[in-house]
C-alpha cells in the first residue's frame, strides 16, 4: 500500500522528498512557561478531574501550566474545574459559542498563558505515567522538532488495556512518513507543537481531524518526531464522541478527511 500511494504521489507531482525538508531552527521567544497541557472539554464531568490531575502528576524540570478550554459545558464540568486550587490550573471559558475543538485550541495557544510547547490532552484520556510530559519536551527539543507525536494505548474505562492495544503508527518514518501520511486516517497521541509554529497555521475550527489537518500542514514543510513507547491512555466509553456513531455520521466524518487529502495535495503540487 505504501509503494502504490508514493508511486501515485510521484506521477502526480505531490511526492516530498527528504531533501525538500526545511530545517526547523527552534524557537527563542519568550512565554511564561515552558510547556502548556492543553484540554478542549465540554461536558465531561465524569472524566475532567480525572484527565487534569494527569496533568498535574507530571514531574519536569521545567515550569508548565495546564490550559482547560471549557467550551460552555452545561452539566457539571464548569463547578469542578472552579473548585481545583492549584495554581497551574489556567481555566478559559471563550466568549464565542460556535467553537469546535480546533477553535478551543487556537483559543488556548493565542492565550498570553500559552507556553512554548503545547502538549495534548483529551478531556476523558489520561497520560501513561508521570514522565510524559518530560519525554515529550525532550525530544522536541533534541531534534529540534516542531511537532512531535507519540503512540498510545487503548483502554476501557477502568483503564483495562482492549484490543487493538499499542497504537503507535510505525507507518511514520524520517524517509517517507509525510507522504504515508496521506493514506492514512490519523497520526498518533499525544500531540505536541512548537506554539510559534502553530500560531503561524492554527486549527481548522472544527471538532474531527483537525489535528489531521494541521500535522499535515507541518509536516509539507518541517520533520515530525516520533515516539513509539506509549505515552497515553486513550479511554473508549460510552461517552466518547466517537463511540456509536451513526453511519451517517462516520460518512460525513470520513468525507472531510478525504477534503482534507485533496487540499493538501493540491498545496504539495504547488509546493
Amino acid at each position: 500500500m505504501e509503494q502504490v500511494a508514493t508511486a501515485h504521489l510521484q506521477r502526480t507531482g505531490a511526492y516530498i522528498a527528504p531533501a525538500s525538508i526545511k530545517p526547523y531552527a527552534g524557537n527563542s521567544a519568550d512565554f511564561p512557561v515552558e510547556a502548556s497541557v492543553v484540554i478542549p472539554v465540554r461536558n465531561r464531568e465524569r472524566t475532567i478531574l480525572d484527565a487534569v490531575q494527569s496533568a498535574f502528576q507530571q514531574q519536569s524540570s521545567f515550569s508548565f501550566n495546564v490550559i482547560v478550554v471549557d467550551n460552555h459545558s452545561t452539566d457539571g464540568t464548569t463547578g469542578l474545574l472552579r473548585g481545583i486550587a492549584d495554581p497551574r490550573l489556567v481555566h478559559l471559558i471563550p466568549e464565542r459559542r460556535d467553537l469546535g475543538i480546533g477553535g478551543c485550541w487556537n483559543h488556548a495557544i493565542c492565550s498570553s498563558s500559552c507556553g512554548r510547547w503545547a502538549v495534548q490532552l483529551d478531556s476523558d484520556d489520561l497520560y501513561q505515567d508521570r514522565t510524559t510530559l518530560a519525554r515529550i519536551v525532550e525530544e522536541l527539543r533534541r531534534g529540534p522538532y516542531p511537532m512531535v507525536i507519540g503512540s498510545y494505548s487503548i483502554v476501557n474505562f477502568s483503564l483495562e488495556p482492549i484490543p487493538p492495544g499499542l497504537i503507535d503508527h510505525r507507518e511514520w518514518t524520517g524517509a517517507n512518513g509525510r507522504n504515508n501520511a496521506l493514506r492514512i486516517n490519523g497520526l498518533g497521541a499525544p500531540r505536541a507543537f512548537d506554539v510559534s509554529v502553530l500560531r503561524q497555521f492554527g486549527f481548522p475550527n472544527v471538532s474531527y481531524g483537525e489535528d489531521y489537518a494541521v500535522a499535515l500542514r507541518i509536516c509539507r514543510e518541517y520533520e515530525i518526531g516520533r515516539i513509539y513507547d506509549s505515552l497515553y491512555l486513550c479511554r473508549r466509553w460510552e461517552g466518547n464522541t466517537d463511540s456509536a456513531l451513526p453511519i451517517e455520521a462516520a460518512n460525513r466524518n470520513d468525507s472531510y478527511k478525504d477534503w482534507i487529502r485533496t487540499n493538501e495535495i493540491r498545496a504539495r503540487q504547488r509546493h
